[in-house]
Order: structure tokens, then C-alpha cells, then sequence
């Protein structure tokens, strides 16, 4: 299997990467925070964004901090997935587990400069710059995002338009 993940503070474009290598690549994009999905459903919580990552942080206690790369990949294989691109990476483990048990796999963060990515919020996000950008120091220090995101083995930026971002995600395709 050849797989990709992308990691990034929240708005930078991972998804965006993700959805485009699906597009032009023939990848299969699986989110990590789905997979707490069946969970959630089981207590009859509505599938909110902190209604997810509370249920992440609880699925970690429980079951490793791995689980939800761990049950990412189970589903990749399960589908039988010859090309994955993986988004929502937040623990060092996580990447650990993509790395010992992917033949082939990247990590790649998507970096995008603040005032972007404020510009890029959706309903989903907070609507004050404290409260989104308060998400980012809890991202980076709770999840382990600020050190994973040094662990990368690539780099692109998205701070121009798509099209510039998809030719960078083309130059990065041809170096991987």
C-alpha cells in the first residue's frame, strides 16, 4: 500500500490536499476522527466536531493512542486500498503506527500562514481569531500536533490559490 497523510493546524488545506490526490491521483481518503463515528452513534451523540475529539481523547485512554490510525488502516485494508491518503493525524504514535506498518507512506504537513487560514473558517469554527486560534494551542499541546507536524517528511505550502497549491501538491507527488 502507498499512503499519505497530511497534518497541519486546522484550515491550512489538508483536506483540500486530500480531497485533490483522490481527484487526480486515485487515492481513498480516510478521516481519522470517523472513525469514532460508530461510537458515537452507540450513545446517541450528535457527530459534532468537539463531540469527535472527545471521543478520540476517550478511544486513546482506552485503547492506545494509535487506535484511530490503527482502525484507519484496518478499514484501507479491509477495502482492500492499493493507494490511502489518511487526514487528521494528532499523535506521535499515530505516525509511528502509519510508518511500521505501511510499506510505503509519507507524512506531510500543510503550512499556511494565520491570516489564511482565519479567512478560511466555516460555520464549523470558531468566529472570534481568540477562539480559533485558541484551538491551535490546544491542538498542538493536548494532541501532540506541534510534534508530529516536525516529524514530517515533507512540506508544502497553501497561501496562494488552489491552483498554485495544486501544483504544489503535483511537485510534491513527483518527489514521493
Amino acid at each position: 500500500m502507498f499512503a499519505i497523510a497530511f497534518t497541519r493546524l486546522a484550515r491550512s488545506g489538508k483536506d483540500t490536499a486530500a480531497d485533490y490526490l483522490v481527484k487526480k491521483y486515485g487515492f481513498e481518503k480516510i478521516v481519522l476522527s470517523e472513525q469514532t463515528i460508530p461510537e458515537l452513534e452507540k450513545e446517541g451523540k450528535p457527530l459534532t466536531k468537539m463531540n469527535r475529539s472527545l471521543m478520540a481523547e476517550r478511544l486513546r485512554k482506552e485503547n492506545g493512542k494509535e487506535i484511530l490510525a490503527r482502525r484507519a488502516l484496518e478499514k484501507a485494508r479491509e477495502n482492500g486500498l492499493q493507494k490511502a491518503v489518511f487526514t487528521g493525524v494528532h499523535q506521535i504514535a499515530e505516525v509511528e503506527f502509519f510508518k511500521k506498518n505501511i510499506e510505503r507512506f509519507a507524512l506531510v504537513t500543510v503550512k499556511a500562514e494565520e491570516e489564511k487560514r482565519f479567512g478560511r473558517r466555516t460555520k464549523l469554527d470558531a468566529e472570534t481569531r481568540e477562539k480559533f486560534f485558541a484551538r491551535d494551542k490546544h491542538d498542538t499541546t493536548k494532541f501532540e500536533l506541534g510534534r508530529v507536524i516536525d516529524l514530517a517528511d515533507y512540506t508544502i505550502e497553501n497561501n496562494s490559490t488552489i491552483d498554485e497549491f495544486q501544483k504544489a501538491i503535483d511537485e510534491l507527488m513527483q518527489k514521493i
